[in-house]
């Protein structure tokens, strides 16, 4: 690297550090975290009445508020942000007002004040008129809620005798549909109401069972720390938690209302969330650990209270907290989900945000989980059908890109995207002015802040200048091993140094990245020797080379056997070296182990092929697991990660079965993609060979039987990496990132023999800086 550009790395370095500094604070401070006040929220407490008269109201600093923050076009809200926001905002200030003032001048003594309050309601009501049809726009962002909230403020409006258009026909409409979804919820005949009935429950306060609404309530008196639900509550219950949660609020936060209180719940979850799609996680390890420790404790009291199992009413919040919680290695059971209705969401038609992060948090399943089977179905059929429908927008945040990642998410499952590339793709996407949609808008400081998209770029392109100079040095290294010289051999560096550079990102991880990255150059020329570079005479001497571990044993022999065991024995004896360094220890009768199992499996595999031998699928699965050449690519790298790995740890049970696991799903995954190729050139294939066991099964059943196997040991693999266990995470990881890694490339065809197919992102990785 020239000096100039380290000059320009050490620069970068130093504003990532301060970055890194300013966000830390964050984290510090984020239990007084704000969000901006909501009119909603607000009016909703001005309207409750004084414990001690029903002519005052409880909270006049609310009324105070309202009246100060009306807008100059008459609305309340975020301006020129979503009609439907600014409609339910607007008419419950405008209920309010008229609740209080209108009508009583008891209230209010100052006739000047009273008139103009009355003048704050004339032209809210004015706004409310001329864009009262905004409510049955399809294509505008809805608030949670919604169809049943606003038609029962309309309700409530009609009977203050307030003057807006009844009998317009948007209205009429909405009326009516609120009457078929209330019947058709039969609230009367439930026996427990779910969360997100009760998280609306200010627009069916007047018919609902006080005794069951009250079961949801929070220990800090809310209900789902919503201030108009508990605004309602305490309208209908009097219930003194319901007061003290208020007035603390107000005592904290001065005369407006948020539209979440307390708001660093769902602020942790979201904060964590963006940090790591952001590829900034492992800068904040302890903070993130201390804050999703606490979420885990309140998910638990949850759990175990009176209050039920969601985490929030919010299924974008409780589906982020899962995978958060669940890929940090806490015990979360996935019946959290169980408290949701699916159908009612699927209904809505409203729901993308919430679909993608249900679809997502699907994927995170481990065997047996069938309520996650179910919600992976209906979230993936519902994305499917509004993509296709063209109707990709949602209620729950208004986003930069939310197409751009429905479409991701439906074309690449979780389990087949690289780390580095959903970083990527989310800081293109990432929108520091996103503003979140409950019932009502809010933006949260702390979350929506261009600090995050600063240290995104900054810590991408750092780690993206590295990992190119280490590019360059592995490009010297495959010249000096002579490796294009082998004509059979395909030329794979690039997207051997990819797999690792996708998934082992960090600056320190570079010896792992490197020593990934030729152990894959190895493995990749030995498979093409034994498929078609060597005869058999050359394949039994490069075998014998391997089991002596001599290079005096390939004097005499060709060039091609040379070049290959020369490459081998000197790297293997350079990650030696390496390793002892990080280790304290001689690991090398481990990695010839290893080399050895690999070699003997090949052999076998092309002895099979030479004699027209035809094995049980259950010998073929027992030789293919090592033929896949996983093992010297993760179990060398292995010693490079960090942790020290003693022999115990390395013959333990454990070890192996994460081993075994990915091994299956390897050459399965190879299988499926290479089946009708290899059933040409006459080569054996657990395909095939599953057809020849199972008489009358057509190529489309077995692919369908070993995708199902293949799901099952996926599914095992990431139980097993994510438990805790005597094999340490940061090691049991490289297995998940290589069955990530096989998923993508053997997505659609075979991405690491195809010339082309994984160009895009390679250089979105490696190449191209983020500007």
């Amino acid at each position: 690297m020239k000096r100039e550009q380290y000059t320009i790395l050490n620069e970068k370095e130093s504003m990532a550090e301060e970055l890194i500094l300013r966000i830390k604070r964050m984290f510090s401070e984020i239990e007084n975290t704000q969000t901006s006040a909501s009119a909603y929220d607000t009016a909703w407490v001005a309207m409750v009445p004084s414990l001690d008269s029903s002519q005052q109201p409880q909270f006049p600093q609310c009324l105070s508020w309202i009246i100060d923050n009306q807008l100059l076009d008459g609305s309340w809200g975020i301006p020129y942000l979503i009609i439907k926001d600014r409609l339910c905002h607007t008419l419950a200030c405008v209920i309010a007002l008229r609740k209080w003032n209108a009508g009583n001048q008891n209230v209010e003594t100052d006739i000047w004040h009273y008139v103009s309050l009355n003048s704050k309601m004339r032209l809210g009501l004015r706004f409310l008129r001329e864009n009262i049809e905004g409510i049955v726009h399809e294509d505008e962002y809805t608030p949670i809620g919604f169809q049943i909230i606003f038609p029962a403020m309309l309700e409530e409006a009609r009977g203050l005798g307030l003057e807006l258009p009844y009998d317009l026909t948007p209205i009429k409409l909405m009326l009516t549909h609120r009457e078929k979804i209330m019947k058709g919820k039969a609230i009367d005949h439930m026996h427990e109401y779910d969360s997100s009935l009760i998280y609306t429950v200010e627009g069916i306060h007047k018919i609902v069972d006080w005794n069951k609404v009250l079961k949801h309530q929070n220990k800090d008196g809310s209900l789902f720390n919503s201030p108009s639900a508990t605004a309602c509550a305490l309208m209908h219950t009097r219930k003194s938690n319901c007061l003290e949660y208020l007035s603390s609020m107000l005592q904290k936060l001065g005369n407006g209302v948020p539209s979440v209180y307390p708001i660093n719940l769902y602020a942790r979850i979201s904060m964590i969330d963006r940090l790591q799609r952001l590829g900034l996680a492992r800068h904040f390890r302890n903070e993130i650990i201390h804050a999703l420790d606490d979420i885990y404790r309140y998910w638990m009291q949850k759990e175990t209270s009176r209050e039920g199992k969601s985490l929030t009413p919010d299924i974008v919040s409780t589906s982020i907290a899962f995978m958060l919680l669940r890929l940090h290695g806490y015990d979360v059971p996935a019946d959290v989900f169980c408290c949701y209705d699916l159908h009612s969401i699927e209904q809505s038609g409203e729901a993308v945000t919430a679909m993608l992060s249900l679809y997502r948090a699907s994927q995170i399943m481990f065997p047996g989980e069938t309520i996650l089977e179910e919600i992976k179905t209906v979230s993936r059929k519902y994305l499917d059908k509004r993509k296709e429908n063209g109707r990709i927008y949602d209620h729950d945040i208004v986003m930069k890109d939310l197409r751009g990642e429905v479409e991701y998410a439906l074309s690449v499952p979780w389990y087949a995207s690289l780390e580095r590339i959903e970083n990527r793709r989310y800081i293109d996407q990432y929108g520091v002015n996103d503003t979140w949609i409950a019932k009502t808008s809010y933006k949260i400081p702390c979350i929506s802040n261009d600090l995050f998209l600063a240290l995104a770029k900054q810590d991408y392109n750092i780690c993206q200048a590295i990992q190119q100079k280490e590019l360059r040095e592995l490009e010297r290294w495959f010249a000096d091993n002579k490796f294009s010289h082998l004509n059979f051999a395909r030329q794979k560096l690039i997207y051997c140094y990819f797999s690792a550079a996708a998934t082992l990102f960090s600056p320190e991880l570079s010896a792992a990245r490197v020593v990934w990255a030729k152990n894959g150059v190895i493995t990749t020329v030995v498979d093409d020797f034994f498929d078609v570079g060597g005869s058999s005479e050359e394949i039994h001497s490069f075998v014998e080379a391997v089991r002596v571990w001599d290079e005096a044993a390939t004097d005499g022999l060709s060039e091609n056997v040379q070049i290959l065991f020369s490459a081998l024995y000197n790297t293997v004896d350079e990650i030696v070296q390496q390793a002892f360094v990080f280790q304290g220890r001689d690991i090398s009768i481990h990695l010839r182990e290893i080399w050895y199992r690999l070699v003997n499996s090949m052999m076998t595999e092309a002895q099979w092929a030479r004699t027209h031998c035809i094995p049980s699928m259950h010998e073929y699965m027992e030789n293919a697991e090592p033929s896949i050449a996983l093992e010297p690519i993760v179990l060398s790298s292995l010693y490079f990660v960090g942790p020290k790995l003693s022999e115990e740890i390395i013959c333990h049970p454990e070890y192996y079965n994460l081993m075994h696991l990915l091994n299956i799903c390897g050459r399965l995954l190879n299988d499926i993609q290479g089946c009708k190729r290899e059933a040409h050139q006459g080569k054996l294939n657990s395909v095939t060979l599953y057809m020849e066991e199972n008489s009358g099964t057509t190529m489309e059943d077995a692919i369908v039987y070993l995708r199902k196997t293949i799901d099952e040991s996926r599914q095992l693999l990431l139980k097993e990496v994510l438990r805790p266990s005597i094999v340490p995470r940061e090691c049991k990881q490289l297995h998940w990132n290589m069955m990530r890694i096989l998923q993508l490339f053997y997505l659609k065809n075979d991405g690491f023999t195809s010339p082309t197919e994984m160009l895009g992102y390679v250089n979105a990785v490696i190449v191209d800086p983020i500007l």
